[in-house]
């Protein structure tokens, strides 16, 4: 997640600087992107512990 959070920050950055509206559009998309990412990996380890404790299923 290390990565994803410095791919954000970078993100916001580079569109806090950016001068054109079509870099500033792609910066915003990209920092959306990577929210989505975060929430899809935590859902994901979620479901993961939740069917290794799942003691029905063993």
């Amino acid at each position: 997640m290390d990565e994803i959070n410095w791919i954000k920050q970078q993100a916001q950055e580079l569109s806090l600087k950016s001068q054109k509206y079509e870099d500033r559009a792609f910066y915003k998309n990209l920092e959306s992107l990577t929210d989505e990412l975060i929430t899809r990996i935590e859902q994901k380890q979620a479901e993961l512990d939740g069917r290794i404790w799942n003691h029905k299923g063993w």
